[in-house]
């Protein structure tokens, strides 16, 4: 598989340089934070990670390249390298069930629920009147220092993830659906925003949905004893998201990707 070092890798010889090799190198290195720079900001995200990482382990590769359908492929099991909070393991893709989201339109909007100034004004993708279920796509991985295990969230998908013939990516300015700073991301319908709106505003009440999602990773956010939204847990990060067609070319799902995935090694065994 590509992966992002190989994008940056250096031709040539190991060892001290010669007088007349430096101001090539020195071009080289120019041309590789220019590359570097050119990135998206999860790929440099990524980038530095990696960096980071190759300083105190060796056992570390390049991003995988991730489909979207790969997202969604749960008992997969990926390999992940080890990092200085976890080891080498092989993980497999396990599916969170989130509430189910009742539509009168379908219109869904993606947001950052505790980032009240920054909520949509417009839906960004349509998936027709109907009973859409939310699911998150979790891994499991051991911190190094005290030996426990803990859910990592690596996607968030809302409506029926099954009927997915294929995938496209959400037009949307930056290519980027969810902004998220708290950590949070929620989907709901547009229309619901009004009696949403003064929940995203409550700090102590979104305090409490974010101690939740830590725990359950996906969770309902109610209204008048209803379920108007599911708020997730996700990486501070812009994470961009596809719109996944039936057989019939219709809008059946919605995927978003919080580039985890991307840091494996590549598929374990099965």
């Amino acid at each position: 598989m590509k992966t992002l070092v190989d994008r940056f890798a250096l031709n040539g010889s190991h060892g001290p340089a010669r007088a007349d090799s430096v101001r090539p190198v020195t071009q080289s290195i120019y041309g590789i934070i220019e590359a570097a720079l050119a990135l998206t900001r999860p790929e440099r995200a990524m980038l530095v990670e990696r960096l980071q990482d190759s300083l105190v382990a060796t056992d570390v590769a390049g991003g995988t390249i991730v489909a979207p359908q790969d997202l969604v492929d749960f008992g997969a099991r990926y390999e992940f390298p080890s990092t200085t909070r976890s080891p080498r393991e092989t993980v497999t893709l396990t599916a969170i069930a989130g509430p189910v989201l009742s539509m009168r339109w379908g219109a869904i909007t993606i947001t950052d629920p505790w980032r009240p100034q920054a909520v949509p004004q417009t839906p960004d993708a349509a998936l027709g009147p109907s009973d859409h279920p939310t699911v998150l796509t979790a891994i499991a991985r051991t911190d190094t220092k005290t030996g426990t295990t803990d859910l990592q969230p690596v996607a968030a998908a809302i409506g029926a993830v099954a009927e997915v013939t294929a995938w496209h990516p959400l037009p949307a300015e930056g290519q980027f659906q969810l902004d998220s700073d708290s950590s949070l991301g929620a989907f709901y319908e547009i229309y619901e925003a009004p009696d949403l709106q003064p929940l995203f505003e409550d700090a102590e009440y979104m305090q409490g949905i974010f101690n939740r999602a830590l725990e359950e990773l996906i969770v309902p956010l109610e209204v008048g004893g209803r379920t108007a939204a599911a708020v997730f847990l996700c990486p501070k990060d812009l994470h961009p998201a596809w719109i996944g067609y039936d057989a019939n070319g219709s809008g059946v799902a919605v995927l978003l990707d919080f580039g985890i995935l991307a840091l494996a090694r590549g598929k374990g065994g099965q």
